[in-house]
């Protein structure tokens, strides 16, 4: 299978402008059309010669005729277009548009552990769904399809807060003992690896894909990395993750799905008794050119490409167990 029209839903997100900038890398390969919501003021990199189409998402007829004649869709869509209805819609509009390929937006990490299964779908997002729909599909020869998981995206989970780290006052959070593997790639790589894929499909066609290009990490890990490329101690306060787990079910529970969520998010990544973060013995680097990257070198990119000046968001930052 040869792909060369390539629609990009969502090219203003954060995966959709980091593929695009990788894509332009070789701007002969694919032509290369980006569909935005209608509210987007996105507008294509200056020089490029990316088709930019605006429509409405929730209209069966105008994503058919947009992705007429395309050979593939990519949907970098995020927020409320990840749920499922959404998503079928925009799936079954490429089937009849006679898509050969459809590539989803997962990303995510593990869809299919017990962790991620457990969150509310009307926060998560439909991606298990969306997946298990695909794959019908696939097994009838309706449309081929391929999804790309990484982890959380390493270079905003640590330069935004959410990994526990406060760059800019030289604080850490420690979650639990900080020991428990953590399996993230950096935004950059995913979208090197999105273009890797649609370069060769024919490799990971019909299922999806792990990668992993930052191996061996932990909290404790990244601290001690982060204070030798910075040249700083860190102040460290340490955090009851099993509580924040423990609490965060029993909300879940009661119903309290937004309450329990920041809990579940947390301790997916950092609790050994519940994560559903690892990995291992999933990761297929090789077969789409993933090549590994050291720790260090990895958070002195994180550094570059942010800066050492910026806050971290202290909704993200600050997660301590919910009231119950």
């Amino acid at each position: 299978m040869e792909l060369k029209t390539i629609t990009i839903l969502g090219p203003g997100g954060n995966v959709g402008s980091a593929l695009i900038a990788e894509l332009l890398k070789d701007p002969s390969r694919f032509n290369i059309t980006g569909v935005s919501r209608t509210t987007s003021t996105y507008t294509a990199p200056a020089n490029s010669k990316i088709n930019t189409k605006t429509i409405d998402y929730t209209s069966f007829d105008a994503l058919k005729e947009v992705f007429s004649g395309q050979d593939a869709v990519v949907n970098c869509i995020t927020g409320g277009a990840t749920q499922y209805d959404p998503s079928k819609l925009i799936i079954d509009a490429a089937v009849a548009a006679g898509v050969k390929f459809y590539f989803a937006n997962e990303f995510v990490g593990n869809i299919h552990s017990e962790q991620f299964k457990r969150m509310p779908e009307a926060l998560a997002g439909g991606k298990l769904r969306a997946r298990a729909y695909l794959e019908v599909l696939g097994k009838e020869g309706k449309i081929s399809w391929t999804a790309l998981n990484g982890g959380p995206f390493f270079d905003m989970w640590i330069m935004k807060g959410p990994a526990g780290f406060d760059i800019l006052n030289r604080q850490a959070r420690i979650y639990g003992t900080g020991n428990n593997p953590i399996y993230w790639t950096p935004l950059q790589v995913i979208a090197k690896t999105v273009a890797n894929m649609l370069l060769n499909p024919k490799r990971i066609l019909n299922r999806g894909i792990f990668i992993c290009p930052i191996l061996d990490v932990t909290q404790n890990k990244i601290l001690s990395t982060l204070e030798t490329v910075l040249d700083a101690k860190f102040t460290v306060t340490n955090v009851d993750i099993a509580k924040i787990n423990k609490h965060a079910k029993i909300a879940l529970e009661r119903g309290e799905t937004v309450k329990a969520m920041r809990g579940l998010t947390i301790s997916n990544q950092f609790y050994e008794g519940d994560s559903g973060n690892d990995l291992s013995g999933l990761v297929e680097n090789e077969t789409v050119g993933v090549e590994q990257i050291g720790l260090e070198d990895a958070i002195k990119e994180a550094i570059a490409r942010w800066g050492t000046d910026k806050p971290v968001v202290q909704s993200m930052y600050i997660v301590e167990p919910c009231d119950i």
